[in-house]
């Protein structure tokens, strides 16, 4: 395409947006008006938006005019057609008829010759002039009010970011992940033997596929890289509705093993990244992990990544080679289960009648190969709900948590008014005196509300924005935020909804408590306040602020205290000084068990030379770094039905590895390099599968056979138990096999040092491509980091829920002192009569503090009930404490009690201080 050709394609798509546009516009007017003359309106909004654009204007410059033409004109157009119609009029005077004008609601003229219009404004000027005479209070309701809108809009956004808003697919809704389950694991990989028949025979999917993830070697350039591949067969892209930006994608023929061919389909952004967008790169070769591929297209980005969770869960890869290339020993169809599986549902099918139907054709296939089908079935899921379900308990709860300080935010402000309503009590008691209705007063107070409501959402709004760049940023890997989070549709409408919440939560207490005073009461207390005006309803809400404070503050001390117990877990091995990373070895290259044991052997002597490093050892999965892997076992004497095998945790390792990570060797021995290919099979076992399969008897010496060996495996030694996925994990039987007589191309190298372990990353990087200079390493990091990482998503929920704790308490105890505050300055006159009386100070000052303990007292029984309900709801991210943890729920109160009684004794201290000669003389 020409660049003429492309402009020419963007200024005809410009003018058909601009059309659709300006018919968009005419809908805001009334309907005989579109009759009328809406198509002239319509050609009239095109011809204004075309010159704009013509003299220069971007797009934006020339539909905005347009929008604020119309949000102008059209309200006019709306009071014509209903004083038209209902024979009202704006000004003064009669109809055409010259019968006086009609006494209606809405618009209309009340008796008095005012639209209701016109008493709204009159009310927000009235309201504007409160706040310029009292800037402060206008102040500080706004910011109160503001800072619980933001937190809100921020939190929603990204809750629908990551849980509400649908993955950006075409039929996003259809998509579902297949996972292979078995005894003891809901979710494991599926064979392609399981593929190929689920494929042929469903009658519930339109298309089904399989891929995995995973990193490949690029050789052949300045220095080796490690790039994220995907294997897929070419039926993924159809299953996600995929096009090429470039050149083609490969098909579902051209990716099946056995004939798979040696093409490769590249990302936009390798594309741009390696080869500057040129479209030369379409034919162009890539070397990967040792096997020459073509590429024969570029895939097009159907959504920006950064705005979805996790890359939109099938993306974010920088090459999609042919599932057959898949470097597994044996070939893909006999490699068990290795695969994910994915796929979209027919229109109008049901998840539940597809897992059905899947049911039907596992059982089949259990039938036809029951030695290896035997207890294997399948677990559909959205992939939606595959990609966020683990997050939706913590985000969930954040959004609860910023809830209540936002309810606690209005509370506050709605006490505020109150106060001020009371003030006001003389001035309001002589509008009703001079015949102002109940309506009218409530209006009054139902407007300054929606008018705090709507500024304090704007505000809100913007504080939002910049706390999402914040939340952002401080979220760890684990949790699936978007990189970007827009404020779309969805999120105004969620802080217009909660401005409207807020605007009645703020305006109703103080419009009901005000809007019929007692005339001859007030006016006969002159400027003095009535005592107790407005007490009690204040009471309550203080009670209610304080309440969801201390259940706030309880179950943020619950988290807190699991993540604290996160940091002390025993985690069975030393993470300190611990230098760590991955590598993958190009099958083409090392085609042969020995020759993958040679380059280990190597690898390790070259390592172990680095200076700072005082032992070494290569381990297939580190533990925490996300890499984890089962097997059935069958042990020596013992029988068991297929598919009901006892499972353990399965990983390779070379000699050293338990000295390296300090696991304790409680019996039996270490391997050594005379464990190899040539030598008997072993295993070492840890403390927990010993106990268990053999509890009155030595396992060393016991013999176990593994479907990764033909042999049976003699048990050389027990180990300490060490937890390899998380922290909270109970202990798990685990088998340890000997790397070098099971040699797999993929490996991790961990490194225990005398040095800080970073500092030898350049070193150990050399030694290794002294072995092999094409071989690229990856995911360099410490242990400790590895560690701390795993514990992310547990460290953002403690620390945004400490914060959202903190802001609570601080309003609370603002709450609890304007109350008792503004208690003592209307109890003014009161306490210097029982002052002059003889009333001691310290007896008054024990008074207002005893009834500002007596409100938190209920408070606190309240608020603990309800800090118990909520501990049961996050009961799944609690780790070493139980949801009504007496302690945490006594800490909570504790600090709050502290609190209030540090808020209620400053202004008891100076009711005690009142001079009773000033006291009597306020009037």
């Amino acid at each position: 395409m020409t660049e003429g050709t492309d402009v020419s394609c963007r200024s005809a798509a410009g003018a058909k947006a601009d059309r659709r546009i300006a018919w968009w516009l005419v809908w805001a007017y009334p309907p005989r008006f579109r009759r009328e003359v809406g198509l002239g309106l319509v050609d009239a909004i095109e011809d204004r938006m075309r010159a704009r654009r013509e003299a220069g204007a971007s797009a934006l410059g020339a539909r905005v005019p347009a929008i604020l033409d119309t949000m102008r004109n059209a309200p006019a157009e709306w009071m014509a057609t209903l004083r038209a119609t209902l024979g009202v009029r704006l000004k003064p005077g009669t109809t055409g008829d010259g019968n006086p004008p009609h006494e209606m609601s809405g618009f209309s003229r009340t008796s008095g010759g005012r639209t209701v219009i016109d008493k709204l404004m009159q009310d927000v000027r009235y309201a504007l002039r409160l706040w310029k005479r009292r800037p402060g209070f206008a102040l500080v309701a706004l910011l109160t009010l503001a800072l619980g809108v933001g937190a809100n809009t921020a939190m929603f956004s990204i809750v629908n970011a990551v849980l509400l808003r649908p993955l950006p697919y075409a039929h996003a809704d259809r998509l579902v992940v297949v996972w292979g389950r078995q005894p003891g694991n809901p979710r494991s990989l599926m064979a392609y033997r399981e593929y190929d028949a689920l494929r042929a025979q469903n009658h519930t999917f339109d298309e089904l596929s399989v891929f995995l993830g995973q990193s490949v070697n690029l050789t052949g350039v300045s220095e080796p890289q490690r790039l994220l591949g995907n294997f897929i067969t070419g039926s993924l892209f159809d299953v996600l509705s995929l096009k090429p930006e470039r050149g083609r994608l490969f098909t579902d023929a051209e990716s099946q093993p056995g004939r798979a061919k040696t093409v490769v389909v590249i990302s936009h952004d390798f594309w741009e990244r390696t080869f500057n967008k040129d479209d030369g790169a379409i034919g162009a070769t890539l070397t990967l992990n040792g096997n020459p591929l073509t590429v024969v297209g570029v895939l097009a980005t159907p959504f920006d990544s950064r705005t979805v969770p996790a890359d939109g869960f099938f993306l974010g890869y920088d090459v999609y080679i042919p599932a057959g290339l898949f470097p597994v020993p044996g070939g893909l169809t006999n490699a068990g289960p290795s695969m994910l599986m994915a796929g979209r549902m027919k229109s109008g099918v049901t998840l539940s009648a597809a897992r059905a139907d899947f049911d039907v054709i596992t059982k089949r296939l259990e039938i036809s190969d029951p030695k290896s089908q035997a207890g294997r079935s399948t677990n559909l899921e959205l992939a939606h709900e595959t990609l966020v379900g683990d997050s939706r308990t913590g985000l969930m709860l954040l959004l609860s948590a910023v809830g209540a300080v936002l309810l606690i935010a209005c509370v506050n402000v709605s006490n505020l008014l109150l106060a001020r309503a009371v003030d006001r009590q003389r001035e309001i008691a002589l509008r009703a005196a001079l015949g102002a209705s109940r309506l009218a007063v409530t209006r009054q107070m139902l407007v300054e509300a929606g008018l705090l409501a709507a500024v304090s959402a704007g505000v809100g709004l913007l504080l939002g924005r910049w706390s999402l760049q914040a939340l952002t940023w401080l979220r760890p890997p684990n949790v699936p935020i978007p990189a970007e989070i827009a404020l779309d549709q969805s999120v105004l409408l969620f802080t217009a909804g909660i401005a409207i919440v807020v605007a009645v939560l703020c305006g109703l207490a103080p419009a009901l408590r005000t809007s019929r005073p007692d005339v001859s009461r007030v006016l006969q207390t002159g400027f003095r306040r009535g005592s107790g005006t407005g007490g009690r309803t204040r009471d309550v809400l203080v009670v209610a602020e304080t309440a969801l404070s201390v259940a706030l503050l309880a179950v943020s001390g619950l988290i807190v205290q699991s993540m604290m117990a996160l940091q002390h877990v025993n985690v069975g091995f030393d993470t300190a000084n611990v230098f760590t990373l991955q590598f993958r070895l190009p099958p083409a290259k090392y085609p042969k068990p020995e020759d993958i044991a040679r380059f280990f052997k190597q690898t390790i002597e070259r390592v172990q030379a680095v200076p700072g490093v005082q032992s070494v050892a290569l381990v297939r999965r580190v533990p925490f770094s996300g890499n984890w892997g089962d097997t059935p076992f069958v042990v020596e004497g013992r029988t068991a039905a297929a598919g009901s095998e006892p499972r353990a945790g399965q990983n390779m390792i070379s000699p050293d590895y338990f000295r390296a990570m300090r696991i304790p060797l409680l019996r039996g021995r270490d391997f050594t390099d005379r464990d190899d290919l040539q030598s008997p099979p072993v295993v070492v076992v840890n403390q927990t599968l010993a106990r268990t399969i053999w509890p009155d008897d030595d396992a060393v010496g016991k013999h176990i056979k593994v479907p990764e060996s033909p042999e049976w495996l003699t048990v050389i030694g027990v180990v300490g138990d060490a937890k390899h996925r998380t922290a909270t994990e109970p202990a798990l039987p685990q088998l340890y096999l000997a790397h070098y007589q099971v040699p797999l191309i993929f490996s991790s190298l961990v490194a225990r040092t005398a040095v800080p372990p970073m500092s030898i990353a350049n070193d150990v990087r050399r030694a290794i491509w002294s072995v092999d200079k094409d071989q690229p390493v990856w995911s360099v990091a410490s242990l400790d980091d590895i560690v701390a990482r795993s514990h992310g998503s547990a460290r953002f929920l403690a620390s945004l829920l400490a914060i959202f704790s903190g802001v609570a308490l601080a309003l609370a105890a603002s709450g609890i002192y304007g109350v008792m505050s503004y208690s003592v300055t209307e109890r003014t006159h009161e306490i210097g009569i029982r002052l002059a009386l003889g009333a001691s100070a310290g007896r008054v000052l024990r008074e207002v503090v005893g009834r500002g303990l007596a409100l938190t007292s209920v408070a606190l029984l309240i608020g603990i009930a309800g800090a118990a309900g909520l501990g049961r709801l996050a009961r799944g991210v609690l780790f070493g404490v139980t949801p009504g943890d007496p302690a945490t729920l006594a800490a909570a109160a504790g600090l709050l009690a502290l609190v209030s009684l540090a808020a209620c004794y400053i202004p008891a201290r100076r009711a005690a201080r009142v001079d009773p000669v000033v006291a009597l003389a306020e009037e």
